[in-house]
């Protein structure tokens, strides 16, 4: 095991709660982690319940054969709470501290044939949790859930939450049909700032009022034309603009043809503008920042293609009318991005997803570059962080994966740049925690400032003693030259704060635990799958006046998947164990021994198998946690 940086103690010290007693040196990792996604019972929006919400508070697995009768449950011998849960979001209630609310991507409906937005919220500060998730989901008989918009989709994710100066909280994501006609889209939901009516107050500390559908596809039936990657920010200022909630997302409809839309309430989520394109071309993922004057910005990624100014890189564009009218785009930075793949792959596992020799097992490791700005005006200016290939790294590639430019590898690496005028220009990138000593690969940064305090939050693998530049996250290589995993102490979530954004104070591992990342649980078992970003929001405990600033981490865990063989993959021929598979309960259905041709491979003429007969038992338990870390 690599050694983990320590926190050292100073003026303005962060303190991990819980926290381990700090030594001379500094401090370890915490003892323990919240979870956020418990496998525990589920609470719907209005105190009622459903076979859905049932199911996904269900503990039970029993690999019997299903019983597709029961309900329309094609898989009911089995529930749904240690399904699977990635891509977080965090905010914190600006007038009560003490609730913070959690979204993410929840499979626990998977066997009803839906997969659906999870909610978290707590009460206590982010260390207990009650589950929820969003209504109108395709089971949702409520009220409330019955006439939503979203109502005939039987998919919605890409969580995102965010509350305004009063209390209020927003919900935003996109919702889509797996099956044509897709009809995606991406919307905003609003819950009241107090909790619900009598017999539901307590529960949960919001009432959900309304969805309102921001942005659609144009042809339900076209396949290519979907809304995804969307973000939200709300104006909490003093400015004209308070309280105003703003919305963005990618509009895919074709390579080099991708645009940025942004549209915006100023009724609190009751309606919203027209969308609006806000970025050039060639360009996916959006984030919003509003400075203290209530100003606007907007930025993206730009990839690199033929044509002027097409760079792989981070653009913007700034708005000084509250969301009405925005500048030429601008840029923030040019850099390789960290690309893990194989000839172009970037999802490498089994089956169909196996990739070239020597079959490196892997999720994919978009780059999802975020913005910030200090609301209280406490640190002036804008701040965007991305991880990108640190060029003095790069080397070339001994094998058929790449991670920087084709035919090369690097290390990545998070860095923060700040403009102090307006998004005119822009310091260069600066590591918040270079560890050159203590290598490892960081990814999925994002960054929160407010108060006069910022915290950068991504994972990282230093802790993998087989850690490289030549090896994508979590694997070897054996003896025979063949990928496998390397183990459990993989992957575990780092901080680092700064009170400018230009230097930075790095924190060392801030989870209690690691995790193998790159688990096959998606795809039929046959690829990883770790979503595409972590969060963090800070917020002030005893009001802005008496100080007890704090920041929430939300992160993917893995931590407590159980591991298993894959009949497919140990019975084929010349099939060995290579450690990413998970516990699946599948069956042969092979004609006995001595029936099958032996100049088959066996992977043919074994077949076929069952699908996975235990998808509560574990194997699939991939699940959000969270820490919170006191700033003062």
């Amino acid at each position: 095991m690599r050694t983990r940086l320590s926190l050292g103690l100073a003026a303005g010290a962060v303190i991990l709660a819980p926290l381990a007693i700090p030594s001379a040196q500094g401090a370890l990792p915490p003892a323990t982690d919240f979870a956020v996604s418990d496998d525990g019972p589920y609470t719907r929006h209005d105190g009622g319940t459903d076979q859905a919400i049932a199911h996904c508070g269900n503990a039970a697995s029993n690999p019997a054969p299903d019983d597709v009768a029961n309900d329309g449950d094609i898989d009911s011998n089995d529930g749904g709470n240690r399904r699977q849960g990635n891509e977080p979001t965090v905010a914190i209630d600006p007038t009560d501290p003490a609730i913070i609310v959690a979204g993410w991507n929840d499979y626990c409906m998977t066997d009803l044939a839906a997969g659906w937005m999870g909610l978290g919220f707590s009460t206590d500060g982010g260390t207990t949790w009650t589950d929820s998730t969003l209504p109108g989901y395709p089971l949702d008989d409520s009220a409330e859930g019955s006439v939503s918009p979203l109502k005939g989709r039987t998919d919605s994710g890409d969580p995102l939450v965010a509350f305004d100066n009063d209390g209020r909280l927003f919900v935003g994501g996109i919702a889509f049909n797996r099956a044509m006609p897709q009809n995606g889209s991406v919307f905003v939901s609003t819950y009241a700032d107090n909790p619900g009516p009598a017999g539901v107050s307590g529960q949960l500390p919001k009432d959900y009022l309304r969805t309102v559908i921001v942005g659609k596809a144009g042809t339900p039936a076209l396949a290519g034309i979907f809304q995804d990657k969307p973000l939200m920010e709300v104006d909490r200022t003093d400015s004209e603009h308070e309280d105003n909630v703003y919305f963005c997302w990618t509009k895919f409809q074709g390579a080099g043809r991708n645009k940025i839309y942004f549209a915006r309430s100023t009724d609190h989520g009751v309606s919203f503008d027209r969308g609006q394109i806000v970025s050039d071309g060639y360009v996916q993922g959006c984030d919003i920042a509003v400075e203290a004057d209530g100003d606007v910005y907007v930025s993206w990624r730009s990839f690199a293609a033929p044509g002027t100014g097409r760079v792989d890189g981070m653009a913007m564009t700034r708005s000084t009318d509250g969301g009405q009218t925005f500048a030429r785009p601008t840029r923030i930075a040019s850099f390789t991005p960290y690309f893990p793949n194989i000839g172009g792959d970037r999802e490498c596992g089994d089956g169909p997803q196996a990739c070239a020799p020597p079959s490196f097992v892997f999720p994919r490791i978009p780059l999802e570059p975020r913005l910030t700005a200090d609301q209280t005006g406490t640190v002036p200016g804008i701040f965007a962080t991305w991880n990108a290939v640190d060029p003095a790294t790069v080397v070339p590639s001994t094998t058929a994966y790449s991670s920087a430019t084709p035919g090369t590898v690097g290390r990545s690496l998070v860095y923060v740049s700040r403009s102090t005028n307006n998004g005119a220009s822009w310091s260069a990138g600066v590591p918040v925690d270079p560890s050159p000593g203590d290598p490892g690969h960081q990814f999925f940064a994002d960054v929160d400032a407010y108060a006069g305090r910022l915290v950068a939050v991504w994972q990282d693998n230093r802790t993998d003693d087989a850690y490289s530049v030549q090896l994508p996250l979590g694997n070897r290589l054996d003896a025979q030259g063949r990928a496998v995993s390397s183990g459990t102490d993989v992957v575990a979530t780092y901080a680092a704060t700064s009170t400018n954004g230009v230097t930075w104070t790095p924190l060392g591992q801030v989870s209690a635990a690691t995790h193998q990342p790159s688990y096959e649980m998606f795809g039929n078992r046959d690829v990883p799958f770790q979503g595409d970003y972590n969060w963090v929001a800070i917020g002030d405990g005893n009001g802005p006046a008496a100080g007890g600033l704090f920041a929430y981490l939300a992160w993917t865990d893995n931590r407590n998947v159980v591991p298993g063989e894959d009949p497919r993959e140990t019975e084929a021929q010349g099939g060995f164990v290579d450690g990413f598979d998970v516990l699946q309960c599948r069956i042969d259905l092979a004609d006995p021994p001595g029936s099958v041709n032996p100049d088959v491979p066996l992977a043919r003429a074994d077949a076929p198998y069952t699908g996975d007969n235990c998808g509560n038992g574990g194997g699939l338990d991939q699940d959000i946690y969270g820490q919170r870390l006191s700033l003062d």
